[in-house]
């Protein structure tokens, strides 16, 4: 696996080599030496304070896997340097972390989500909070934030990207190989290069859809319903009703029969590495 950095390198002594802005997983896991490494949960819980709020004043590298029966136990979450996780990340509360933050397996943070730095999560990332990225936001899996979703680098996610807050993304590309969710009357924030494959509605707007559509969809998953509406996007986009984000939406689908453009081919090949 690879991921994308900052154009700022450290040399080959740092550990970091800069190669057309790419850097591989374990370089970066070398670029410091990282003092505290947790063995256990236990080892976890045991810096909690009287709050339950963990707080590390360095770099922090968890080795073990944190389920949900650990993360309920922990209010918050406090890294002033880098955090890596080898396994699963559940926290309950606000997750922070001054550097960049790197997780080998799913990411759950039930607050909110400040990372100073990049953000890589090689499985599923949910944020119940706002979700604030400084760098670049890498998502293996699905990507679930019901607050707002604030990122200032670039935002690669193999997954859907399930968006209930609003969406505003500042770096030199956008990608969603899967499917963008998304209840706004207004388009979110994306930088000029971006793709999505498609853009549906929350599950809960099936019946204005429906209105909007002038067809049936009261039943059927997702699949089934936009093979329906496909049959008819061109007559329907031949309409003048639709709204600039309801004709964005029926856009994107009429698009989803076609192959990723070349530019997302070749970035999603560099991750598959």
């Amino acid at each position: 696996m690879i991921g994308r950095v900052a154009p700022k390198q450290l040399n080959q002594n740092g550990g970091l080599v800069k190669l057309i802005g790419i850097v591989t997983y374990k370089q970066i896991e070398t670029t410091k030496d990282i003092k505290m490494e947790i063995k256990t949960t236990e080892e976890l819980l045991a810096l909690r304070d009287k709050a339950g709020i963990i707080k590390v004043d360095e770099d922090l590298k968890i080795l073990c896997d944190v389920p949900w029966s650990v993360g309920k136990e922990i209010s918050g979450l406090v890294v002033e340097g880098y955090l890596i996780c080898r396994g699963n990340l559940d926290c309950r509360g606000n997750l922070i972390c001054r550097g960049y933050l790197d997780c080998r397996g799913n990411l759950d943070c039930r607050g909110y989500l400040d990372c100073r730095g990049n953000l890589i999560c090689r499985g599923y990332l949910v944020c119940r909070g706002n979700l604030i990225c400084r760098g670049n936001l890498d998502c293996s899996d699905n990507l679930d934030c019901r607050g707002y979703l604030d990122c200032r680098g670039y935002l690669d996610c193999r997954g859907y990207l399930d968006c209930r807050g609003y969406l505003d993304c500042r770096g030199e590309h956008l990608i969603v190989m899967g499917d963008l969710f998304w209840s706004h009357s207004s388009t979110p924030k994306l930088p000029e290069k971006n793709y999505i494959k498609r853009v549906l509605p929350q599950a809960w707007q099936r019946e204005y859809y429906q209105d909007r559509l002038g067809m049936d969809i009261s039943e059927g998953c997702y699949s089934l319903i936009c093979v329906k509406v496909l049959k008819q996007i061109i007559s329907l986009l031949k309409d003048e009703k639709w709204t600039p984000t309801e004709r964005w939406m029926l856009e994107t689908l009429k698009n989803s029969v076609r192959d990723a453009p070349e530019w997302v081919t070749e970035i999603m090949s560099e991750r598959a590495q």
